[in-house]
Parts: structure tokens; sequence; C-alpha cells
């Protein structure tokens, strides 16, 4: 069809009534553009966003989609997911501050217990945010008296480092008493950080929090907790200690069987003085990194943590464990809110598996491996994964003997030691044991003090004195199946949050009755009319009773309200932050890797296409130790020159140059 405009009006000139060319097959319509609209369908849309929240690539959101989608609207491409997710990120830009801050809200409506806070800028850029649950609050309550605090994962767009608060409990496995996401890390940030953490928990500092090394942290720790034991990371200072004393170690034969040695001493005392020697043999000066390291050994050594409680954890493995569950979901191009909702999956991940383990534990009756009463009764209280550890300690009691060395009043000393070595000269661990009011005993291991679990040499002790019942003192109440959740040392209860008598119980009732309505109705279409009426009537009432309380607190308000006025608010508004400076961690990694990984990996060798060895190539084979060059007969010089002939003289001809050639290269003959 040809149209013309001809005196203001437009014209049909040609009209041709057939197709000018070949009609596509109904199954091919859909490559047509006009007619591959499913990309375009809201349907569509929030399947891509659903299957890109949860880390699936485009590759995996294409086949997915067009498996349930209807074919008559097209077929879902790559090219047009990423565009999709490259115009919502787009659309996001300048958004992201105000996006949290919203999320932030509607969390705090659906959960009164829930707290956020933000640190801005006088211009209102953001800084930092801290958020934390109600259910976050109750679990610290409990599991209070050791966290990880790591601030080493740095996945979002704005390269803010990630610093959740991460605790164990009474399962043994990782739990969340709270996030951050930090401007810096300086030390007025973790001030602030601490010292907001620290009031949405009733203002109870924990136990004893482990960190990797660094000043500014150390130093705000002091400031907010300052009765809090600070630990160093082991595994951080095991990257530093390969890194500082590899010349030493090759030097000196004897260096790391002498700082093993001074390293697990058990006594302070003792500790000081293998370090004296250790200093005076190896010349370890004051400039040395394990002389700077040795002002800071209360952090680190483990004689000054000697019975000091931290849940069997010396690192931040803990925290780097719920730092993994984001690789693969995010990157250094994941928003802000994005980067919510994936926290917010983890949480409900964890959790889940939380409340998998109290069922199990719960209702599953434990396997006894001995005849011991002892076993029998921490049986009935410990989780599956406490009584699993309590059970290999006592079954290793069994391998060990006890002799009497003194006793003093009501307290009596035993000496516990292996039965595969001479009771004499084998070196054995001292128990010392008390009945005098009630059951006493402490051992040289300090595992109950440090694990809360009692160790294989006083079961040894207290099957030598025939207790049929495990002391109330030495069952903690963190590591029981009844550790539930407290608030304020109250323990919630069914019937708590719920008015005019609806408890859960009643709850489970009335979905079962639902369901069984539903199911029953499906094929009679009277009672189906009459359970539609039923309802209608229910919603109307429901939607009555939210107006009544709407007008009820409109009221309220204004009468509350009646001398504030709006004008009065000053407008603020949230800026997204910058990019962050962090404190020399790589980009990409969302880990740094140690020496002792770095030196595992091999180093990548080029494989010389001439001889098939490696370490070299073609074109350096005859200057780094060819046998052919070294010999005198220059072949090899030879037949790398005609190589790099025959490439320039490529080169040449690719260029226009084909016939200057020969002249260019005279000086190669």
């Amino acid at each position: 069809m040809i149209i013309k405009l001809r005196d203001k009006k437009w014209l049909v000139t040609t009209f041709e009534d057939k197709h000018c060319h070949e009609l596509t097959s109904p199954l091919r319509r859909s490559l047509h553009r006009s007619h591959n609209q499913l990309h375009k369908t809201e349907t569509v849309k929030n399947l891509i966003d659903s299957f890109h929240g949860i880390g699936m690539m485009p590759a995996g959101i294409v086949k997915s989609v067009n498996a349930v989608s209807d074919r008559d609207l097209g077929v879902l491409s790559a090219n047009q997911v990423q565009s999709h997710l490259k115009v919502k990120r787009k659309s996001n830009m300048g958004q992201d501050a105000v996006n949290v801050a919203n999320h932030f809200q509607q969390k705090r409506a659906e959960d009164p217990e829930f707290f956020f806070s933000m640190e801005l800028d006088i211009d209102g850029t953001m800084r930092s945010m801290f958020w934390a649950d109600a259910r976050a609050r109750d679990s610290y309550i409990t599991f209070s008296d050791v966290i990880v605090f790591d601030v080493t994962y740095k996945t979002n767009r704005y390269l803010m480092p990630f610093a959740p608060f991460t605790g164990v409990n009474h399962h043994k496995q990782s739990i969340m008493f709270g996030c951050a996401l930090l401007a810096d890390e300086t030390e007025e940030t973790f001030t602030w950080l601490f010292e907001q953490w620290l009031t949405y928990m009733y203002g109870k500092a924990p136990g004893a929090i482990i960190t990797y090394m660094d000043g500014a942290m150390r130093n705000a720790i002091k400031t907010v907790f300052p009765n809090t034991r600070h630990r160093y990371c082991s595994w951080h200072i095991g990257r530093h200690l390969v890194e500082n004393v590899a010349a030493m170690r090759e030097a000196e034969s004897e260096f790391m069987k002498d700082y093993n040695h001074w390293f697990y001493s058990n006594e302070i005392d003792e500790c000081e003085i293998e370090w004296a020697k250790l200093v005076e043999k190896h010349k370890i000066d004051e400039k040395h990194w394990l002389s700077k390291m040795w002002e800071l050994r209360i952090h680190w050594v483990p004689a000054y943590w000697r019975g000091t409680f931290t849940a069997g954890m010396i690192s931040s493995q803990r925290s780097e464990s719920m730092n993994a569950y984001f690789d693969g979901f995010v990157n250094q191009k994941t928003s802000l809110h994005d980067f919510l909702d994936q926290y917010e999956k983890a949480l409900a991940d964890r959790r889940r598996k939380e409340t998998e383990e109290d069922f199990k534990s719960k209702n599953s009756k434990a396997t006894m491996i001995t005849l011991s009463p002892l076993e029998k009764e921490a049986g009935k209280y410990y989780t599956r994964a406490i009584f699993g550890l309590f059970q290999a300690e006592l079954k290793k009691s069994y391998d060990y003997w006890c002799k009497k060395l003194t006793k003093d009043g009501n307290v009596t000393t035993y000496t516990v030691v292996r039965m595969d070595g001479d009771f004499e000269t084998r070196k054995g661990h001292i128990v010392l044991y008390s009945d005098a009011e009630c059951v006493n005993a402490t051992c040289d291991c300090v595992m109950f003090e440090t694990l809360g679990i009692l160790c294989r040499h006083i079961l040894k002790i207290f099957e030598k004195k025939c207790l049929t019942l495990i002391p109330e003192s030495y069952i903690l109440k963190r590591w029981t199946v009844d550790a539930r959740y407290q608030v304020l040392g109250k323990v919630p209860t069914r019937e708590q949050g719920r008015e005019n008598g609806v408890t859960l119980l009643r709850r489970w009732c009335l979905k079962a009755k639902q369901r069984r309505l539903e199911e029953e109705s499906y094929n009679d279409e009277t009672l189906f009319s009459k359970m539609e009426e039923m309802c209608n009537a229910l919603l109307a009432e429901v939607e009555q009773k939210k107006k009544e309380k709407q007008s009820e607190s409109e009221v309220i308000g204004s009468q509350v309200q009646s001398n504030f006025v709006c004008s009065q608010i000053p407008e603020i508004t949230i800026r997204d932050p910058p990019v962050v400076k962090t404190k020399g961690r790589p980009k990409i990694a969302s880990r740094m890797k140690s020496s002792i990984e770095t030196s595992q990996e091999e180093p990548k060798k080029r494989k010389c296409s001439y001889c098939g060895k490696m370490g070299h190539y073609l074109t350096t084979y005859a200057y780094n130790g060819g046998d052919e060059y070294k010999g005198g007969g220059g072949e090899m010089k030879k037949k790398i020159l005609h190589s790099n002939i025959a490439f320039l003289a490529r080169y040449y001809k690719w260029h226009g140059m084909g016939d200057e050639a020969p002249r260019l290269l005279e000086g190669w003959f």
C-alpha cells in the first residue's frame, strides 16, 4: 500500500491485496517482533524478578519461563531477560536509600519490635544502616555468651562492608543477632554501630566477641563493651603467622617447635617464661611481627583465654559461613534493596533449619551406646547435636584410667591417663573432685569452662564415684532442648500474644475445618454457594470493624497531636551512599586468600611448542638454554627468525605494504 499527501489529504494511490512475501507458519509466527510479546506481560516480568532473586542465571530463567508459558505469546530469550534486569537497575538508580527506608518501614509495620537505624550525612547521604528483628533480640537474650563480628564481605553496588552479628544456638547452628552495612571501617563507625546494637539488645553486652585483627574495631569494642572479652580470629592469626615467620622457619629448623611450646602453654606464668626463652634463642627484636603481636597477647594467646566460654569457637568461620550463602546470589551490581531481600531469604533458611532441628530433638528419642546412667540422663536434656558431643566424650572416657593422688579435706585430686601408655611416666590430666555439699569437679583441660560440656576426664571420675545423675550445675541451659528464646527471662508460650482466647491450637483446628469444607464443597453447588455467602458476610463484617478502628484512631490522634504543626518537620532527602573505600581488600573476591592457599596453588607455566617443555616458549627458547643454540649450530635461531619474518610479512601485507616488505625485512637476513 502506497499513501501520498495531496491537498492536505492522505490518499491511497496503490493497494496490493496479496502478500508480497511467503507467509510464516503458525509454529514460527511467534518469532515476529509484533507477535513476540511474552516478555512484556506482567506475569513474566514477575517471574523474571523472582527467579533472579534466587540467583538463577538468564539462561535458566529462559528455560523455566518458556516451559510454563503460553507459546502463542512468543518465547522468551536471554537478551530480553538481561534487558529487563538492566532497565530495572537503571530505574532504581538514585532510589536505593529511599527503597531501603521504605522496606524497613514496612517491616516495622509488620513487626512492631523490628528496629532499624540509619546514619546520614548533613546533606542526607546515607552512610551506614543497622537492622534487627524481634526474634534476633530474643535469641540474643539466651545465647549472648559469645558472638562473632566480621566485616570482610562486601558484595553490593557500593562495596559497603556487610557486618553481621553471628552467634551459636543450642544446636550449634549459626544464628543472627542483627546486621549492618557500613560506610567505612573507622573507629567512629564501629562505635556508632555497637552503640545502636547494644541499645536494641536491652543494654546487655556479650560475654566474648571474636573478630579479625583491626585497631579501629579493637578501640570501639573497648569503648562500648569494656567488660567483654575480645578475641582475634585464629584463622587470620595463622595467615599472618605464615607470612611473617616464613624466613625464620626456613633459617632455623627448631623455630616452630619452640614456637608451639610457647604458644600452647597452659598457664600465663609459664607462657611468659617460654616467650622470654623464644626471644633469646631466636633473636626476636622489638621490630619483629611477633614482638608486636606479643603486646596484643590477651586477644589471641590460648593461655590468656583458659576458662573463658566461647562455645567452641576460636575463629570467625561462622560469620563467613553466613556470608557464603550470598555467593552466587549477589554481585557488585546488586542494589541495597535486592541485597536485603537476599538477607531475608538467608535468615528464613537459617531459622527453618533451626525449627526442623527443634522438632527432631523434641520428637525423637536419644539412641544409647552404653549402659551408663549418665548417658541416659544427658539424653533427656541435651539437643541432638550436643548429645552427640557428650556421647563422644563418654565413649572416650573408657580409654582412660584414674589414680588418686592426694586428699585435702573434702577435695580429692586425681590424675587421669590414657590406657595406651605407662601410667607412671605418661602425662595425664589433673581433676579436682569434691562432694561436700554438692558435687564439684574441675579439670585442667578446661573443656567444660570453654565449651560447656563435661570432658572425658571428669566423666571418668563420675564413673569411679558411681554417680547416676549429672549435677545440675554441669548441664548448661543454653545446650538443652528447652533453651527457648526468652524475653526478659520469660519463655514465650503458645498463649502469648493471643487475645480473646484465640490460641495457636484453635487456629490449627480452624484451618483443618476450613480445608475439609473446601474439599467437600467442590462437588456440591449448594454447599459451595452457602460457603461463599458466609465468607462474603464475614469479610464485610471485618471491613466494617477495620473502618471503625481507623476512625477511632484518627480521633485519638487528632486529640493527642492537636498542638503539633506539620511545618515544624524538616524536609530530609535520603541520598544513595557513595562507594566505600575499604582497607585494601580485593574488589572481586569476597574473602582474601591466605598465603597457605596461595602457596598450594601451582603457578601457571607456559609450554614450548618446539621442545614441549614447561617454563618457556618458542621465541625465547634459544636464549634460555636451548641445546641447539648453545651447541653453536644455530638451527633454533634460524627457525625463530624465520617465524618472526613470516609474521612481519603478513603484518605488512594486511596493512597494504606488501610491496615494501622485502625492503623492510632486508636487515633480517
